[in-house]
């Protein structure tokens, strides 16, 4: 049934167009409908981050549809950069162009070709063309956009190409868009016609063969680590107790006399900093009392639980020989304790605070009364149940994705680190300015404590040397304190993005790789048999990196790490962003092969180097510096993250380790304030492979329908990771639907494994993908868990935008 045709012979459009010209462009209506762009630099482009080219629009019936349009370019500039054609548009900002392509600069074409472009996806398809006169065609059935073309009406249809549709296409319509030079531009459209066709049936549907008996490659179980580093909060205001910010007295001192982040409490007192007496860090805080009343210094902002809290004031007065400590909200006091023996020399005392009530904002205050003079050289408040000065609450949801092995301390913080800050009494280490993320240290978490941390939470540790700043013996000496100390550390990395402009002590490939045999040399002979960990990139970038690095240096290292972050232009349709997202994947699994079929072709012969993939996840645009990189990972992450996993079982032959980036707030797989942790959806994915990962990865050929995504490339719908347990008795299948849309019925092969009747069932989902967990809601996107039978897992419908684990046994 025809919907419409559109002759354009009217005065007038009809109104069921809309015609959308964000900064320019025009349209008449001569023989036809002609668009018009004029000359501008950069021209008016639609494509990621750019939507200013002119468009007319009209809605889409539901079900499947045919459009038609005749298009012809009459005159155009050599050097232009132009594509004109229909527009099938999931929104304005979405959309695919199927249409007359020519560009100069860009692509430097002699000759106009027939193309087929997706928002931030470019030549899909390709037509040469003889002639800039063409009539286009596209149809719309089931869950495929088929693009045809024909040179007149007298011709046949001729089907250039199919593309898989991610997200059902809202409006078509005509477009002409220009870049480049902007050269101005005329397209002529002569008809446009738009009907429904006969329905098809044309449901999603996958196969899974699985052969068990054929062993593939061990998974290292340090795939599923973590990195922690000294920025934003992921270790102080996360991992570490510490409730007080400044505790050191230190950084700049306000207009009142107060350190920065401390106000003054009560009156009748003078207050000011003291760079003569000081307890640490060259600075303390003098409250120096006048009259009568409390006066002291205080720090709001304080969330509180009915709970205990502990702490310690260290400090010094005259005429002042006791002091009070206590929480309070308004004028109420929550808690207090009156600790006496204060003298004129430092002295550290010790409090406990009980908390009866939740409350929101209150305050810490340090107060004496009546005349006298307090120093106060450095304070402390944690809860009471905090674990070797960490949050026990933090603690135990990281022990419960049971991270195998953990990166600490940077990222770009170690470039200018000195680890002997971070050792001996926490209150006499010494504050210094961090220059690679411009914010204080207080060094109350080092080396000591990063080990505990790792006990705690049954994690194997992975330690990265200062090669920025630092020198081949501070990283000799490193080793040598840990080994003395009796820790047993395996993995130490040499430097972190040595090849970045943003790196402290930043060099080209062949000054690391000098650095590197300096600091591996010294490195050996404290623990020879170290696995060292040589800066990486990834791929064939930066100045071919990989390539010199592992030809000057492949004979001092063991490993060597690129990183992988995946960003996106915050104003492109949410819709585009999740097939860049979810996508992404597939071009890490490539990165990840052509890295080290670069190390492999450089490497020392006989000498084996895998990769420490130590850096990894998605970068959204939001997640910046000034609010500490924090941000909540929605469903779409926890989906690029199980494609992540399967990507390194694949290449598990030669990715030794990997390193999620990071644990908590900074692109945190879970986010903390003071009273909660929230699990985001990204944490529930490590949550459900590290307790359904088997030894060895099996035989899994996936037959699936394959899209094209922006970044992954070609893109199968399912994707799946097929492994195995160490004695043979379980099969663990990976599924994930990339779909946003469809579900899939998949059906799955399991060779020759004899499975017991019921299968346990693991599914990540949530009605959005863009659904995340906050404060408000910390439960809206987490794993269900059922037992199904045998029969329904092998003949499984995958949610649209889900992940499932299967685990089968004999």
């Amino acid at each position: 049934m025809t919907v419409w045709t559109e002759r354009f012979e009217r005065a007038e459009l009809s109104e069921k167009w809309r015609w959308i010209a964000p900064v320019g462009g025009s349209f008449e209506l001569r023989d036809g409908l002609v668009i018009s762009v004029p000359g501008r630099e950069n021209g008016f482009n639609h494509w990621s981050g750019v939507f200013d080219a002119p468009m007319l629009l009209t809605n889409l019936p539901d079900g499947d549809w045919a459009a038609e349009t005749s298009l012809s370019i009459t005159d155009y500039a050599p050097d232009s950069d132009f594509h004109a054609g229909l527009a099938v548009a999931v929104s304005e900002r979405y959309l695919w162009l199927w249409g007359i392509f020519y560009s100069a600069t860009t692509w430097k074409m002699s000759q106009p070709e027939l193309w087929l472009e997706r928002t931030g996806e470019s030549r899909l398809i390709a037509v040469p063309l003889q002639t800039t006169e063409v009539q286009l065609r596209v149809e719309k059935r089931g869950w495929w956009l088929r693009f045809f073309w024909r040179a007149n009406e007298q011709s046949a249809w001729q089907e250039a190409g199919k593309s898989l549709v991610w997200f059902t296409p809202k409006q078509i319509g005509l477009i002409v868009k220009t870049w480049g030079k902007g050269h101005p531009l005329t397209a002529k459209f002569s008809h446009f016609t738009l009907e429904e066709i006969q329905p098809t049936d044309l449901e999603l549907k996958a196969t899974v063969r699985i052969n068990p008996r054929k062993k593939l490659n061990e998974i290292n179980p340090l795939i599923y680590g973590q990195f922690i580093e000294h920025l934003g909060r992921c270790i102080y205001g996360g991992i570490w107790a510490e409730m007080l910010r400044n505790r050191k007295m230190h950084g700049s001192v306000q207009e009142n006399g107060v350190v920065e982040h401390w106000q003054p409490f009560g009156k009748n007192a003078r207050w000011f900093a003291d760079n003569v007496e000081f307890f640490v860090g060259g600075q303390s805080q003098v409250i120096e009392g006048a009259g009568s009343g409390e006066h002291g210094i205080a720090q709001s902002g304080l969330d509180l639980l009915p709970k205990g809290y502990v702490g310690r004031v260290i400090v010094k007065g005259e005429g002042v020989s006791e002091i009070t400590v206590s929480l309070r909200k308004g004028g109420k006091v929550l808690a207090s304790k009156t600790l006496k023996g204060v003298t004129n020399r430092w002295k550290k005392l010790p409090f406990r605070l009980q908390v009866s009530e939740a409350v929101n904002n209150a305050e810490f205050v340090i107060a004496f009364s009546g005349k006298g003079k307090l120093w106060v050289g450095a304070a402390s408040l944690m809860p009471a149940d905090n674990v070797d000065g960490m949050r026990k609450d933090v603690l135990d949801a990281i022990k419960d994705i049971k991270p195998p092995i953990v990166r600490w301390p940077g990222g770009n913080f170690v470039s200018g680190y000195d680890w002997r800050d971070g050792i001996g009494d926490p209150d006499k280490r010494p504050p210094r300015w961090d220059r690679a993320w411009g914010a204080w240290e207080w060094n109350d978490f080092g080396t000591d404590e990063f080990m505990k941390f790792c006990r705690h939470i049954g994690a194997e540790p992975y330690i990265c040397t200062n090669a920025g700043e630092g020198y081949e013996h501070e990283a000799a000496d490193w080793m040598r304190y840990c080994k003395e100390k009796g820790y047993k550390v395996r993995y130490w990395g040499i430097g972190n993005e040595m090849f970045g402009h943003w790196q402290l002590g930043h060099l080209d490939a062949n000054k690391y790789a000098l650095k590197a045999i300096l600091f591996a040399t010294e490195m050996r002979k404290v623990i020879p048999d170290a696995r060292l960990v040589a800066v990486g990139v990834d791929g064939g970038g930066w100045g071919n990196w990989n390539a010199i690095v592992t030809r000057v240096a492949g004979a001092h290292f063991d490993l060597i790490a690129p990183h992988y972050y995946q960003f996106f232009n915050a104003s492109n349709d949410p819709r585009q962003i999740y097939t860049i997202v979810a996508g992404s994947p597939v071009h890490i699994e490539r990165m990840l092969r052509e890295t080290f079929d670069i190390v492999e072709r450089n490497k020392p012969k006989d000498k084996r180097i895998t990769l420490a993939f130590d850096e990894w996840n998605v970068w959204e645009p939001t997640q910046t510096v000034e609010n500490g990189l924090e941000s909540f990972y929605s469903l779409r992450d926890g989906i690029f993250t199980a494609g992540v996993f399967h990507a390194m079982h694949r290449c598990g032959d030669f990715v030794e380790l990997a390193c999620f980036a990071q644990t908590v707030n900074v692109l945190g797989a879970m986010r903390t304030n003071q009273t909660q942790v929230v699990k985001s959806p990204i944490y529930w994915a490590f949550w459900i492979y590290v307790r359904n990962t088997g030894k060895w990865r099996v035989a899994c050929d996936v037959d699936s329908p394959v899209g094209t995504t922006p970044v992954g490339g070609e893109t199968p719908v399912v994707d799946a990771s097929a492994t195995l347990s160490e004695d043979g008795k379980t099969l663990f299948i990976g599924l994930i639907n990339r779909h946003p849309e469809s579900d899939v019925e998949v059906q799955l092969d399991l060779g020759n494994f004899k499975a017991k009747p019921t299968v346990q069932m693991w599914q990540l989902w949530s009605e959005n993908f863009t659904d995340t967990n906050t404060f408000e809601q910390p439960e809206k996107v987490r794993p269900t868990e059922r037992t199904i039978p045998l029969n329904e897992a092998v003949n499984l419908k995958l949610s649209r935008h889900s992940v499932t684990v299967l685990k089968f046994e004999r």
